[in-house]
């Protein structure tokens, strides 16, 4: 692991590698009655240990609140340990300079952080939680406990005055969870050229989204057409400027400003949203959460106008071009690996509360008095 050169030189910040902790603790989730909420429970000879802490990069107050979030930590709970990405320990070496305290923190590649993690802790907005879980798009997601400090707090459920008695309950097996469910994505070439990154496309590669996949236009002036079958049936070809396939938690994204329906996250379903088609009877739909969603691409083989541009939870992924095809379905679930994302709320009306609150649901005219 490369350590940066601020380290090295601030001896009260002691970075050691995530590979010496013990691998992760996965617990269990068990359904409240008479809710759609889950108890988590960690084993009792496996409790909590490692915890990754993503954040909002670079921004003064949400580096005050991970510092006094690792001081408790340290403090409080000695035998939990904190994770963070190398960016991260570079800001904590910063910030560390001043102090007399000396800071353990832990950091690897995410290959690695990923079968060491708990528990993930997010500081900062709506953002923050997708870059966080994005880290396990191929791997279980450790449980989910958010702090709103940032612009956007739709999935962000606890103020960070609240971290002590929210992170308290969570230690303690008396959390509150909602699952959330994910897509899972890939996508095949006609001619198996390469994608961005370089490497031959491989349809076993799977990519995750806990809000949305996107075919867009993108920088093209034209619009771009695209076949869409569902269940192996031809439903539509359509020329838009995109689609969005969100899962229910992303109905209130991209999904949402394109004119989709708002959807609560207990509902098991995947969101179909036209961009801007050239039809207008083309509309939102819900379609069942067992859909198995095929897209592609459709032009000139050699035109360049043609193609589209493939994006994950607001990632850029790669451009498709006519011929290529994308499949979409629900997170499947295997013998070993369970499927969606834990997230710690506070009650059964997080999602109604967020409606009102944050989307001004039904609002009606407000006037100014002359």
């Amino acid at each position: 692991m490369r350590v940066s050169p601020r380290l090295l030189m601030n001896k009260l910040v002691d970075i050691r590698s995530v590979t010496t902790l013990k691998d992760r603790v996965i617990p269990s989730y068990n359904q409240l009655p008479y809710s759609n909420l889950h108890n988590l429970h960690w084993p009792s000879d496996k409790p909590l240990q490692n915890i990754y802490v993503v954040k909002k990069p670079w921004v003064p107050d949400v580096r005050d609140a991970m510092m006094k979030f690792i001081t408790f930590i340290h403090q409080r709970h000695p035998n939990c340990n904190i994770i963070v990405s190398p960016d991260v320990a570079d800001e904590i070496a910063e910030e560390t300079k001043e102090s007399k305290q000396p800071c353990v923190i832990y950091s690897g590649k995410n290959s690695e952080i990923v079968q060491k993690t708990d528990l993930l802790v997010s500081l900062g907005g709506d953002g923050t939680i997708l870059r966080g879980v994005s880290t396990f798009s191929n791997t279980v997601v450790p449980p989910v406990l958010s702090f709103s400090l940032g612009t956007l707090g739709f999935l962000l459920p606890f103020n960070f005055q609240s971290f002590e008695n929210a992170f308290e309950e969570v230690y303690q097996s008396q959390a509150k969870l909602l699952h959330r469910s994910r897509l899972e994505c890939h996508f095949t070439k006609k001619n198996n050229t390469k994608a961005l990154d370089g490497d031959i496309n491989d349809s076993r590669i799977k990519i995750h989204a806990m809000n949305d996949i996107v075919l867009h236009r993108g920088s093209m002036p034209t619009l771009t057409t695209l076949e869409i079958c569902i269940d192996d049936q031809l439903f539509t070809r359509t020329t838009a400027d995109g689609i969005i396939l969100a899962t229910p938690t992303g109905s209130t994204a991209y999904s949402l400003s394109a004119g989709g329906a708002i959807v609560n996250p207990a509902v098991p379903c995947i969101l179909m949203t036209p961009i801007c088609p050239r039809s207008l009877s083309f509309r939102p739909l819900v379609l069942p959460a067992t859909s198995k969603i095929k897209v592609k691409v459709i032009g000139k083989e050699q035109s360049r106008t043609s193609n589209a541009k493939l994006t994950v939870d607001g990632v850029p992924q790669d451009y498709l071009n006519p011929g290529d095809e994308i499949y979409v379905n629900t997170e499947t679930a295997s013998p070993d690996k369970d499927t969606g994302i834990w997230c710690v709320v506070k009650s059964d009306h997080d999602w109604t509360s967020g409606i009102n609150e944050l989307l001004g649901f039904n609002s009606g005219f407000k006037g100014t008095n002359k």
